[in-house]
């Protein structure tokens, strides 16, 4: 059995605020998350308030899955949970600047190894241009058979210079059997370099994407 009483339990999911139609007409403003708003509805049923809700799976923080390019790859519900829990290695790329190339190297040196969540830390900061993956950090990646890759999203997996790189490194990513965890928040928590990362997707059938509320449990010394 897992003791929690020696880990440090971390939140690293953004807080979504969402507009609010309330039964009586009034009707609450929200906070979308980069332009992408969530919307509810109240209503009453069993003698309790419920809400219908509209937004975009890929909104907050949120797993992502094959389906996303891949017309037979698997949907969220179909998306191995083993995918998205375990051991992962916090890779601080922080100092990264804006346009600045992140290489392969630097992820050896973090130490990452088989079967490792990749958790990328970036400068929040940044605004229009962002740190990229040079090339040959895809390549180390599947031939390190990482089992995941989650960040904060501030950076691309490509260099902005090339068209569809982004787009085009998720695609093989996915196709190596790598999925993504985008938008996480508060990666600065984090104080040791290991932690076990635990960011379910929902159990939801033809969506490339699910919300998740993304958690750290970080060791107490």
């Amino acid at each position: 059995m897992i003791d929690l009483s020696k880990y440090r339990i971390i939140d690293l999911s953004h807080e979504m605020v969402p507009g609010e139609q309330k039964i009586d007409g009034h009707y609450l403003h929200g906070e979308p998350f980069f332009g992408r708003s969530v919307e509810v509805q109240e209503f009453m049923a069993y003698g309790a308030r419920m809400h219908f809700i509209q937004s975009q799976t890929h909104n907050g923080t949120h797993c992502e899955g094959a389906y996303k390019y891949l017309d037979e790859g698997p949907d969220m519900a179909g998306m191995p949970l083993a995918s998205y829990i375990g051991e992962a290695v916090v890779c601080d790329l922080s100092h990264k600047g804006p346009g600045e190339g992140i290489r392969a190297d630097e992820f050896r040196q973090a130490g990452v190894k088989s079967g490792d969540i990749v958790l990328v830390r970036t400068n929040p900061e940044h605004s229009g241009e962002l740190p990229y993956f040079e090339a040959d950090v895809l390549d180390f990646f599947i031939e390190t058979r990482i089992k995941l890759l989650a960040s904060s999203g501030g950076l691309y997996y490509g260099p902005s210079t090339v068209p569809n790189a982004h787009i085009d490194a998720e695609r093989r990513l996915l196709q190596e059997g790598i999925p993504m965890v985008d938008a996480l928040l508060g990666l600065d928590q984090l104080t040791k370099d290991r932690v076990f990362f635990i960011a379910l997707p929902l159990k939801m059938q033809r969506v490339t994407a699910s919300w998740t509320r993304a958690i750290a449990l970080e060791e107490i010394d």
